[in-house]
């Protein structure tokens, strides 16, 4: 996204993103600016400094109120270290004044872009770790930060390896899981020589969870191919 009261810049830097196959909507003035970014909630923000109404380091300031990790570049032909101490403290990430090279715009561009998707990357894995961390399914619940299984509201007593287990299969309803596909994400592949038992810890994991364990409803086995885990 670009906001600039000036039509040719405006037109200048949506080319120069245009060209490099980015996306780029602008907006005339900092009233426009704010609200198109919270319709389009842009991977980057580009930004003259001095707009009428509401400048630059307002806008800033107020997307920094909403989103404090969307990237954001100034452009200003004032180029004094007050002015770039004042845009970085308003929440910038980067500033370029004017006049200023068409290519060196893209690269500083470009480094945004990567840091905004490199945020974005984090954020999900964060948020799906989060969500990993505890959940039901069928009459079981999941805790991995307390090592906790119940079954509806009796906890199952597991050993830490049964627990790794049982929430690794768990945690992919339905998927079957090879038997050296275990055991290198357990314990690591230098344990594929045979050392490790699975079928030993399916079998005692299906003592603690199945009402039959010679009849497996939950914890159950995939002739030829690996485990399961459904419920």
């Amino acid at each position: 996204m670009m906001a600039d009261d000036d039509a040719s810049m405006r037109r200048l830097v949506q080319t120069v993103c245009e060209e490099a196959g980015y996306a780029c909507c602008v907006a005339e003035g900092g009233e426009g600016a704010l609200a198109l970014f919270q319709r389009e909630w842009p991977d980057v923000v580009v930004l003259d400094v001095m707009m009428p109404k509401v400048d630059g380091f307002e806008v800033c300031r107020r997307i920094r109120a909403v989103d404090e990790n969307v990237p954001v570049l100034f452009l200003s032909a004032r180029d004094g270290i007050i002015d770039k101490r004042i845009g970085f403290s308003f929440g910038g990430d980067d500033y370029l004044v004017k006049p200023f090279n068409e290519e060196e715009l893209l690269m500083r561009i470009e480094a945004l872009v990567r840091r905004s998707r490199r945020v974005q990357r984090t954020s999900t894995g964060t948020a799906e770790a989060k969500s990993r961390e505890r959940f039901s399914l069928g009459p079981f619940s999941f805790d991995s930060v307390r090592h906790e299984v119940l079954k509806g509201e009796e906890p199952v007593t597991l050993t830490p390896k049964e627990f790794q287990l049982l929430f690794h299969l768990a945690s992919h309803p339905g998927a079957v899981m090879s038997k050296d596909e275990l055991i290198e994400e357990l314990w690591g592949e230098e344990y594929l020589d045979g050392a490790i038992s699975i079928a030993v810890y399916v079998r005692k994991i299906r003592e603690k969870i199945e009402d039959n364990p010679a009849k497996p409803v939950f914890l159950k086995t995939v002739w030829g191919v690996g485990y399961s885990f459904e419920a």
